[in-house]
């Protein structure tokens, strides 16, 4: 029941927060470490349509920022594209889960155990487009 409770609570912060999607650095930094739980948690509990828009709201957050702020938040972005081609594959949005993964690496992501090995992943496995993503990781 406290964890339930402390769910509802973080999840009342951060949808009061999206509200305002103007947002300086040091809050950025701090709310996407809140965003990034919550939509972890949404992804954990199986809840893709709420992570997913979770997400949606984190990159709202994230475009607010200056070009030069946002080349700060390159591992930040990775991760939001990374967590969002989790979602859109659990929703059958194959297409949108490899360019979000595409994405991903773009600006970063490195962990191709994690990529291959990832269960919210697994229906793209069998793309081409995956393993071409995953043999440039190994590349890099």
């Amino acid at each position: 029941m406290k964890k339930l409770s402390l769910l509802i609570a973080l999840g009342s912060f951060v949808f009061l927060s999206i509200a305002k999607p103007s947002i300086n650095v040091t809050a950025f930094e701090s709310y996407s470490r809140q965003m990034q739980d919550l939509s972890a948690r949404y992804i954990a509990d199986k809840k893709f349509d709420y992570a997913n828009k979770a997400i949606e709201k984190w990159i709202e957050s994230y475009n607010t920022l200056s070009a030069n702020e946002k080349g700060q938040y390159n591992d930040v972005y990775s991760a939001i594209m990374y967590q969002q081609a989790c979602t859109y594959t659990q929703t059958n949005e194959l297409y949108k889960a490899l360019k979000s993964l595409k994405e991903s690496v773009r600006t970063g992501f490195s962990n191709s155990d994690q990529a291959l090995n990832d269960p919210n992943l697994k229906e793209l496995s069998s793309y081409t487009e995956f393993k071409k993503i995953i043999q440039s990781i190994s590349k890099s």
